[in-house]
């Protein structure tokens, strides 16, 4: 079962790095996972030492964080929303490079988060959502011994057992 999931997390890794390269290559705004979507907002992911927490930095300018969904569910982040542009009829545009229009972001973190205690903010058109590691405490799994395995092995001797070798008492370690 843990294989499957690791397959599984290696697909979309893999399916994720596809999208990325692809939009790099030919600048297109659509890409799989969200074919409705106008852009794809740009994210960092870090492990924040001072905080022990993961850290997502999404780059959001211009979209009103009251238009902004975020959802969390095991080590996955999905943020979505809208950009809307302010339509005026007195424009004529020379050029148009801003994206308008919906967005989503799908992200995994590395390690398991605590998100009962997570928390997102935005400033200066960035959402920071910050994601607390969970801290896990070393356990000690006790050894069980079978029954009959206090007994210490039988010497095997060339009589019991043709294959075996006798070795002498005083054995050089140094070899």
């Amino acid at each position: 079962m843990a294989t499957s999931k690791r397959r599984e997390e290696g697909i979309h890794h893999l399916q994720s790095e596809m999208d990325r390269i692809l939009l790099e290559l030919t600048g297109a705004h659509r890409v799989y996972g969200c074919a409705t979507c106008a852009f794809r907002p740009n994210a960092d992911v870090y492990f924040a030492k001072s905080d022990n927490a993961i850290v997502v930095k999404l780059e959001l300018a211009g979209v009103d964080p009251k238009e902004v969904q975020l959802e969390a569910k095991d080590r996955t982040i999905r943020i979505w929303g809208i950009r809307e542009e302010r339509t005026r009829s007195d424009k004529v545009y020379q050029q148009m490079e801003i994206a308008y229009g919906t967005f989503q972001r799908e992200l995994r973190v590395p390690v398991d988060v605590n998100l009962e205690q997570a928390k997102a903010g935005y400033e200066a058109g960035f959402l920071i959502i910050t994601l607390p590691i969970v801290e896990r405490e070393a356990r000690k799994i006790p050894i069980v011994q079978k029954a009959g395995a206090d007994q210490p092995p039988a010497k095997r001797t060339q009589e019991s057992d043709p294959e075996a070798t006798e070795l002498p008492d005083e054995v050089d370690d140094d070899r």
